[in-house]
C-alpha cells in the first residue's frame, strides 16, 4: 500500500522513533546552533552534561555505574536532562548573537530596546528567526500557525515581569523548540 500524501508533515513508515542520546543530542545542538561541542553544555563549566548526565540522556556508563545497555525506556530525570542541555546551547548561541549582532547566527536583526524588550515582534527579523530556528531543529520550514505561537510567546514572556523580556523570549522560543519530541527524537 502506498501512503497518501496529506500535505502536512511526512509520516513514518514503520513508526519507529528513537530517543537520539546524549552525543547525537550534543552534536546536533552543536551543529545547528553553530557552537563549538565543548560549549554545548557544562556543569560547573567544566563537565560535559553529555557525561554528566549520560545515562540519563540514554547512554551508557560501564566503568564508573556499571551500566552496560541502554534503557529500554527513558527515565523520570530525561526530560530534565534535556532541557538542561538544551537550555545551556540555547544561553551560549544567545549570548553570541546579542552582544555581538553583527555575527549574529539565529537571532539575526532581532533588535531589542533599551529596557530589553523586542523592538518589534512583528518584524520580518523576529519571523526570520523563528523560520531559522524551527529550521535548525526540526529540518523544516515551521508552519503559519508553529510561526505564530512562536511569535506570540514574546507577548506571554513580556507580562511576567522578566528583567530582559526579549533574551528571555529568545530562550523560550530556542528551548520550545529544540526540546520538543521532533527535535529530540529521530
Amino acid at each position: 500500500m502506498t501512503p497518501g500524501w496529506d500535505g502536512g508533515v511526512a509520516k513514518s513508515q514503520k513508526g519507529n522513533l528513537r530517543f537520539k542520546g546524549p552525543e547525537r543530542l550534543s552534536l546536533d545542538l552543536a551543529q545547528a546552533l553553530e557552537l563549538p561541542a565543548a560549549s554545548v553544555c557544562n556543569e560547573l563549566g567544566q563537565y560535559p552534561c553529555q557525561n554528566v548526565h549520560g545515562v540519563a540522556l540514554g547512554g551508557v556508563d560501564p566503568y564508573q555505574h556499571s551500566v552496560y545497555e541502554t534503557a529500554t525506556v527513558t527515565g523520570a530525570t530525561t526530560p530534565i536532562a534535556v532541557e538542561r542541555t538544551v537550555l545551556s546551547a540555547c544561553n551560549a548561541r544567545i549570548t553570541l548573537d546579542v552582544n555581538t549582532p553583527a555575527s549574529a547566527v539565529v537571532f539575526k536583526g532581532v533588535t531589542l530596546t533599551a529596557d530589553g524588550k523586542l523592538a518589534d515582534a512583528a518584524s520580518p527579523a523576529v519571523a526570520t528567526a523563528v523560520t531559522s530556528l524551527v529550521r535548525r531543529a526540526w529540518l523544516r520550514d515551521p508552519t503559519q500557525d508553529e510561526r505564530d505561537t512562536l511569535v506570540r510567546l514574546s507577548a506571554d514572556v513580556q507580562a511576567t515581569g522578566a528583567s530582559t523580556p526579549g533574551v528571555a523570549w529568545m530562550q523560550a522560543a530556542c528551548l520550545s523548540v529544540f526540546s520538543s519530541a521532533e527535535a529530540v527524537f529521530y
